[in-house]
């Protein structure tokens, strides 16, 4: 359920990409500060900020794929991808197989970025020994 805010000021109010003129009502998918004087009609449920998290196990030699939801207020996000197991590691490429790889170990990858360069991971174990990889992605408000 969406919020829907009402301006009940003599004054425009743009907040993002959303103006609203005087005695003028939008809906939004996400809540607006409280500090621009609007009037919330209707209270919606408040977007969960954590896109992904999941903790996976990768086997020698294999590879996992996973896709990240797109953000829904924000077209970034805050990504981390971190090595548990401390004698190995994976290699992570951003979107395509063919593209560069960033070594994953314990120091691990965190990184605020745009959705649309790292909307799919690609991670592989090289090495001999099982990989922990943990794998976070939270929106990042702008």
């Amino acid at each position: 359920m969406n919020w829907i805010y009402r301006n009940d000021s003599n004054s425009t109010v743009l907040y993002r990409s959303e103006l609203w003129q005087p005695g003028e009502t939008h809906e939004t998918a996400f809540p607006v500060p409280p500090s621009l004087g609007l009037t919330c009609i209707q209270e919606g449920s408040s977007p969960d900020p954590a896109l992904l998290h999941t903790d996976i196990i990768i086997q020698p030699g294999d590879k996992t794929i996973l896709d990240i939801p797109p953000p829904l207020s924000s077209r970034r996000i805050a990504l981390t991808i971190h090595c548990m197991t401390p004698i190995t590691g994976c290699e992570c490429r951003f979107n395509s197989e063919r593209n560069t790889v960033i070594p994953i170990d314990v120091r691990g990858f965190n990184q605020v970025m745009a959705w649309e360069k790292c909307a799919k991971i690609f991670l592989f174990n090289s090495t001999d020994t099982e990989a922990h990889i943990s794998v976070s992605a939270i929106e990042d408000g702008d």
